[in-house]
């Protein structure tokens, strides 16, 4: 908090030498020099005598020692209070939410904990999770948002974020209320031959082109659209107004009414977890490491 020239005097005064205060310092003497000089100019007095054998204060500068002294000692005691009062409101951690990646997610998972780390609190920040903004608002952590929490699992997504993995979803597919399908419990793959399904695009989440490649290759009745490399709500919206069926999540089985999302009988399922900062903050690194020892175990996997 104080000023850069300050601090040097204050340590050359205390080592009584520019060699041993730089050394302290981790700087050249001619740096220490330098500081000296700056503040003296800054100030108009001499505040040191330099002679062979060191450096003595001046009346100027045994004053300015003095109070340059208490002053720093009240700095110290500012950025105590200053952390004191943090540590009394709490430690945010923005958590982002939408209508397809829910914070709820994640503050659920954490409600076990909350009496033992009573110093987290979450500060909820909708976003939109529309195809053409998704990817601004991951690049963006730490920024507005710390965390994101969903089945963020596209290459480009974790490029430009850190992903901790808390559990898996099921894949399964939304069927539109008027479509013959919509009527059974539970799906198989034979079942939607001579249908539409409508799918990410190929080439950016790894587990889904395998789904994508088997499909072609085992399944060729089905016919598959690719709806980008994203869903967003109207995705949805589109797959209810044309009876197009869906590749969709269980977590995301009341995102439209107008959609039954059905089990199927096979053995996919889509990793969740948090997006964070490539860089987080110190708060949000430590709150990672308590996920990582507490959650997990927790989580579906």
């Amino acid at each position: 908090m104080l000023s850069q020239q300050l601090q040097v005097f204050l340590t050359a005064a205390d080592c009584g030498s520019f060699s041993k205060a730089a050394k302290k310092l981790f700087v050249t003497p001619a740096s220490v020099m330098k500081h000296i000089n700056t503040l003296e100019n800054r100030l108009g007095v001499t505040l040191l005598k330099r002679s062979n054998q060191g450096i003595v204060l001046t009346a100027a500068g045994k004053s300015l020692y003095k109070d340059g002294k208490a002053l720093f000692a009240s700095a110290e005691n500012a950025v105590a209070r200053a952390k004191k009062a943090e540590l009394s409101e709490g430690i945010i951690i923005r958590l982002g939410s939408s209508l397809l990646n829910p914070s709820s997610v994640l503050t659920d998972l954490w409600a076990p904990l909350r009496d033992q780390y009573p110093e987290y609190k979450f500060h909820i920040v909708p976003y939109e999770d529309t195809k053409e903004q998704i990817l601004s608002v991951v690049s963006s952590l730490g920024d507005r948002i710390d965390l994101l929490v969903g089945a963020f699992n596209a290459k480009t997504m974790h490029e430009a974020a850190n992903y901790l993995k808390l559990g898996n979803y099921q894949l399964c597919v939304a069927v539109p209320r008027g479509n013959h399908l919509a009527s059974e419990k539970e799906l198989t793959l034979q079942d939607l031959h001579g249908e539409h399904l409508m799918m990410v695009k190929s080439g950016d989440t790894e587990l889904l082109d395998h789904f994508h490649a088997m499909l072609k290759q085992t399944h060729p009745q089905i016919f598959v659209e690719e709806a980008g490399y994203y869903y967003d709500m109207d995705t949805f919206n589109i797959c209810e107004q044309t009876d197009t069926l869906l590749l969709t999540l269980d977590a995301w089985a009341s995102i439209h009414p107008s959609l039954i999302t059905l089990p199927v009988k096979w053995d996919y399922e889509i990793p969740y977890g948090i997006l964070y900062s490539k860089t987080p903050s110190d708060p949000v690194r430590a709150f990672i490491e308590i996920v990582k020892r507490t959650l997990l175990p927790l989580g579906r996997t």
